[in-house]
């Protein structure tokens, strides 16, 4: 494949070649990355930080080891302004490229703000129209910040554009917010003091849990039994919630 045109997307060569790899290898250690490019290996440390940070490729622990794999070829499509039609051009041999390789991924870490938008498009992704997911909503301190809320904002219109409903449950002292930021249909809130710890998105047997601290970083896991107990308790919780 020629790497100049993920360059042209703004992927540097060292960027594209491990992108590539990853494509192929599937979960793989940063010692197999170097075999593979005949990259250095701290270039390839470097390079992995910044496709983190971009969103495209992501990590797990095993033991005391990373293994890092790349997003589908379809994170790719985030990047397209003018580039668009060439980048499309390289989809489907990409996600062939990934399905000789594909194993399944049950956990994935994402961090910077280009990765937490990469966590909740795939909310977009994997939901089709007239289906639903639940949440829990950020702490009030998180929604006075202006980059959390332009994210939300900017976020629910692309849901409600596809058509993809909601039910959320957050604190009372954050009703003015959600109401100025859920000025939206198929959205459905409700109120309950001290309601959850932390962000929580429950969906497609997918469990999106966010942190934006000084490094926004979103952890999901796919399991149903996982997914399933979520959806009970927040079930639970949205009987005892008030509008």
């Amino acid at each position: 494949m020629d790497l100049r045109i993920l360059e042209e997307i703004g992927l540097s060569e060292a960027e594209a070649k491990i992108y590539l790899a990853l494509i192929r290898l599937g979960q793989s250690k940063t010692g197999r990355i170097i075999d593979v490019t005949k990259l250095q290996s701290s270039t390839v440390y470097h390079v992995l930080g910044s496709l983190i940070e971009k969103g495209i490729v992501t990590y797990i622990h095993k033991g005391k080891i990373k293994f890092y794999q790349a997003e589908s070829p379809n994170i790719l499509l985030s990047f397209l302004n003018e580039k668009k039609k060439k980048i499309s051009n390289i989809i489907p041999e990409l996600n062939e490229m990934e399905k000789l390789s594909r194993t399944k991924q049950n956990a994935k870490i994402y961090e910077g703000i280009k990765g937490i938008q990469a966590a909740f498009n795939d909310i977009l992704e994997v939901m089709k129209k007239g289906e639903e997911y639940y949440f829990f909503q950020f702490p009030y301190e998180k929604l006075q910040n202006e980059q959390v809320l332009l994210f939300l904002r900017n976020f629910h219109l692309k849901r409600v554009e596809k058509g993809i409903k909601v039910k959320g449950i957050a604190s009372p002292k954050c009703k003015h917010l959600m109401k100025e930021i859920y000025k939206l249909s198929d959205t459905d809130l409700r109120y309950l003091d001290s309601p959850a710890p932390t962000v929580v998105v429950i969906y497609k047997n997918k469990i999106l849990q966010l942190d934006w601290g000084e490094v926004p970083t979103a952890f999901t896991i796919q399991s149903k039994t996982i997914y399933n107990s979520h959806k009970q308790f927040f079930l639970e919780k949205w009987s005892k919630a008030t509008h």
